[in-house]
């Protein structure tokens, strides 16, 4: 951060690359996640593919969160657009509580504490905590700053306790937004797996679906893209309609339509689909 005071932009093009590539080869866990996850999204794909796929996804993390830090720094700005404004605004204006169910993609960093204003309403965000305790007090200190900065901005860490559902609960009845990002499964997080297409199985956060279950909050979905140099989009989708659940069918029916919302999104931009851990698989019904 205290080095982007003094690197002009233009420079960013020299460096931003081959720092990826570092990473990627060492990171050879979540480089595997990765190109796995592409071979079952795209399982015509070979191994070389998916590992170039791979490397472009770590390159576009990259690049958002140089991103991320020039507006952190005050080195640099972004422009936003926002794509389904009848539901952005159907969003705002209702007076009852409503999830976001959103994906790591783009940077919602950046975006959380900008759109909570717009809202006109609090935004608790739910995030995991980062695996050291010295990268989570870095962190921490950024999101009081931008808590301060932007009043109707809150974030709620999910270290695995059970009270986090009965406060985020308390929140959605006081009419407050809760976004939660469904895609993936880190430290003690609860999973679940459902059938997204014929042969092809995606394990999600089991939390999420169960809060929207448990509260009857409206469930909108929404997605961060990164358009180009510093140019983001923002795309709001209608409320989900998830299926009643019947007791004694076995698996909820509302699985399907939750996963199915993000593996959409997922598909058609998974170069900025930022999960580092296994999340899709395939089975003998979907290798052909």
């Amino acid at each position: 951060m205290r080095g982007l005071k003094g690197v002009p932009w233009f420079l960013e093009p020299l460096f931003v690359p081959p720092w990826t590539l570092v990473f990627f080869l060492m990171a050879k866990s979540q480089r595997r996640a990765v190109a796995g996850n592409l071979r079952a999204l795209f399982p015509k794909w070979s191994a070389l593919r998916a590992k170039a796929g791979a490397y472009r996804v770590f390159l576009n993390f990259a690049a958002t969160y140089v991103d991320a830090l020039r507006c952190e720094t005050r080195t640099g700005s972004v422009d936003w657009v926002i794509d389904g404004l009848e539901h952005f605004e159907d969003l705002r204006s209702r007076p009852e509580g409503c999830l976001v169910l959103t994906a790591h993609m783009g940077n919602h960093d950046m975006a959380a504490p900008l759109f909570s204003d717009k809202f006109g309403r609090t935004i608790h965000a739910v995030r995991a905590p980062e695996r050291e305790p010295e990268m989570q007090a870095i962190r921490e200190a950024e999101i009081a700053e931008k808590e301060r900065l932007n009043p109707y901005f809150k974030t709620c860490f999910n270290n695995g306790g059970e009270m986090l559902g009965v406060e985020l609960a308390r929140f959605l009845q006081q009419g407050d937004i809760v976004a939660v990002q469904g895609d993936r499964v880190v430290f003690e997080v609860s999973p679940m797996e459902a059938e997204v297409e014929p042969g092809l199985m995606m394990r999600l956060p089991r939390g999420p679906l169960y809060l929207a279950r448990i509260t009857g909050a409206a469930c909108f979905p929404l997605f961060i893209t990164r358009d180009g140099w510093r140019r983001y989009r923002v795309e709001v989708h209608a409320p989900l309609l998830l299926p009643e659940r019947v007791r004694g069918r076995g698996e909820d029916p509302a699985m399907a339509v939750w996963a199915g919302a993000i593996l959409g999104v997922v598909r058609k931009h998974w170069t900025q689909w930022y999960v580092f851990e296994p999340v899709l698989r395939r089975t003998e019904r979907g290798d052909g």
